[in-house]
């Protein structure tokens, strides 16, 4: 939930899985969304760089023109490092202008 000085929260989906699970996450991709205070939200796909390269040869093309990638490309792929690494670009970058979301300073 948010407080009062949250104007988005993140959901990881990697938070999901027990850490029980052995799980080697440097050739991983996952789902994030961002929720903010008024309700709007956005999905990200979110690979870590070793399933970047990996995958790169055999991207997901439509009409053979326009490869499919994803939103973000991590290095230290965890969920920390995820929500941190969105928490910067939304924050510090601007990231979502001209995303289809309304320009708003979320500092």
């Amino acid at each position: 939930m948010m407080d009062s000085n949250q104007r988005f929260e993140i959901w990881v989906e990697l938070d999901e899985y027990g850490t029980s699970e052995e799980k080697h996450l440097d050739d991983e991709f996952c789902n994030a969304i961002i929720h903010f205070v008024d309700g709007s939200q956005i999905g990200l796909n979110i690979w870590s760089e070793k399933y970047f390269y990996n995958q790169i040869r055999n991207l997901d093309w439509l009409d053979e023109q326009v490869a499919i990638l994803p939103d973000i490309v991590l290095r230290d792929f965890n969920a920390a490092s995820i929500r941190q690494a969105i928490t910067n670009l939304v924050t510090k970058c601007k990231w979502l202008e001209g995303r289809g979301f309304p320009v708003k300073s979320y500092e």
